[in-house]
């Protein structure tokens, strides 16, 4: 004789139960991806910020590239025999403009400078070498883009040495913030701010 057994089965009680469980789960878990994605975002535009104007310093004391192969060469601050200082309202000198002048080396190059700005958005630059000159200024920081998030806030640059002395030693101060989110209660744009300041010689004669 053979024995009867139950066969249990899934009621329909328990069948909603366990979906109303799985959809719970899955948006738990779609915004734990959602939160972490959103501050992956937000670290990524931070550090590239840091990156972006750190080597926009650098440059700017450096020097952009100018010309190329093996004719190319790098002028800045730390390249410059003598600095101008555009637009002068401040005793030590101060500006937003600069210009620097590297050492002459021959009558073709006596009218060779560099020239770096901040003109409201962007920190640029523009030079003459030789009969060498870009068709329009160079973007230094940030680069051009369209609904650009990151935007400069302040370029100075400062005399560090004694006011009544020629131009030896300048101070470099760089801000520039990045648009993280928009804060969904109080609708208030959210950025992260970072400033580079730092003091550049100009090289000896």
């Amino acid at each position: 004789m053979k024995l009867l057994r139950s066969q249990a089965g899934f009621t329909i009680s328990e069948i909603v139960v366990v979906i109303a469980l799985s959809g719970f789960l899955m948006a738990i878990a779609a915004t734990g991806f959602s939160t972490f994605f959103a501050k992956f975002n937000e670290l990524n535009k931070i550090t590239e910020l840091q990156r972006d104007a750190f080597n926009c310093v650098q440059k700017i004391k450096n020097g952009i590239p100018i010309g190329t192969g093996s004719g190319m060469k790098f002028s800045g601050v730390a390249t410059a025999d003598s600095v101008r200082f555009v637009g002068i309202n401040s005793i030590p000198p101060s500006s937003q403009n600069i210009i620097l002048y590297p050492p002459k080396t021959s009558v073709e190059h006596s009218g060779d400078f560099v020239r770096i700005y901040y003109d409201g958005t962007y920190v640029r630059a523009t030079y003459l070498n030789g009969t060498m000159q870009p068709a329009s200024p160079l973007y230094l920081f940030p680069a051009p883009g369209r609904n650009n998030v990151t935007k400069v806030t302040n370029l100075r640059f400062t005399q560090a040495n004694d006011s009544r002395e020629p131009t030896r030693v300048i101070t470099v101060l760089l801000e520039a913030r990045v648009l993280l989110r928009k804060d969904i209660k109080s609708h208030k744009f959210i950025y992260k701010n970072v400033s580079y300041q730092t003091k550049m010689t100009i090289a000896m004669k």
